[in-house]
This record gives C-alpha cells, structure tokens and sequence, in this order.
C-alpha cells in the first residue's frame, strides 16, 4: 500500500471526528497490516487497552471478498512494541460489535466476539489470551449469554469502514 493510501485513511478518520493522535495511530496500523490487502478490502479500526499498560491496542476488522465468508470476516489485534504495531491475534469468522470483557486471561482482557452465518447460531463467544496470541477461531470459544456490566463496547456494529 501506498504512503497516499494510509494518509487518504488517516484523512477520512479525521474528516468522521477522530482525533488527530487517532489518526497518525490508524495510518501506522494500517500500514502494518500489508499483507492482508485485496482489491475490495475495508476496515474498521478501533483502539482499547487490552492489557492494563495503559497504551491502547488496536482492533481492525476487516472486510471483503478476501476477508469474509458465510461465518463472518477476520479481524486482527496489534498491540505497538519497540518494533513498531504487530500482531497479538487474527480471528477468522468475527462479526460486530466486539466488546472488551472484565475476565482476563495471559495478562490480556478477553475480548467478547460477536459470531453467526455459515449455520451458526448468531451471539457473542468470549475469546481468550493464551501463549502470546488471541485464540484464531471465536466460534469455538465460550458462549456469553449476557454481557457483564464491566463489558466495554470497543467496536459498534456500525463502525465506519474505510478502504485499506
């Protein structure tokens, strides 16, 4: 991707109210996850601190032909160390929203994955942190059948979505 590409993205979050540390964060993210581009893919992109360090974490939910099937589309936690923004997980068959929840597990919160399609029934699967990753599939993850009052919407399920 091109340097214009992720300054296009930083400006269309900037013109939809985010901040501009927001920004500058979004282009470096993006930027880092290159190699997950198609000719049709979009993100959404969000940022919650995962694991109490008090710098946030940042969620990218990703969409199109390449990122998505019946079960729902991928979506990749990076976390910013001395190395720059890598990857602490890539769910496969992720939907929104996509909740921070009070558990932890690893040190990191357990996020709340909203899951259905593909003949699943649809509802929010707790996906955990274990040997420096989050677990790749949320559909096998344990069911929440009712969100904690500590739960964190990270995501809403009408984020905006961008070209990537």
């Amino acid at each position: 991707m091109t340097v214009r590409f992720v300054l296009a993205a930083a400006s269309a979050l900037l013109g939809a109210g985010a901040s501009a540390q927001s920004d500058q964060r979004a282009a470096q993210v993006i930027a880092a996850v290159g190699e997950e581009r198609g000719p049709d893919s979009r993100f959404a992109i969000a940022f919650s601190d995962l694991n109490d360090d008090h710098r946030q974490e940042a969620i990218v939910h990703l969409a199109g032909r390449e990122h998505c099937g019946s079960g729902g589309c991928t979506t990749l936690v990076m976390t910013y160390t001395t190395e720059g923004w890598v990857r602490v997980g890539r769910l496969t068959v992720s939907r929104l929203p996509i909740y921070r929840l009070p558990g932890h597990h690893g040190g990191w919160y357990d996020l709340g994955v909203s899951v259905g399609g593909g003949g699943m029934m649809s509802g929010v699967r707790a996906v955990s942190f274990s040997k420096g990753r989050y677990a790749s599939n949320p559909t096998v993850g344990r069911p929440v059948d009712r969100l904690p009052l500590e739960a964190t919407l990270v995501m809403p399920a009408t984020s905006e979505f961008y070209p990537l």
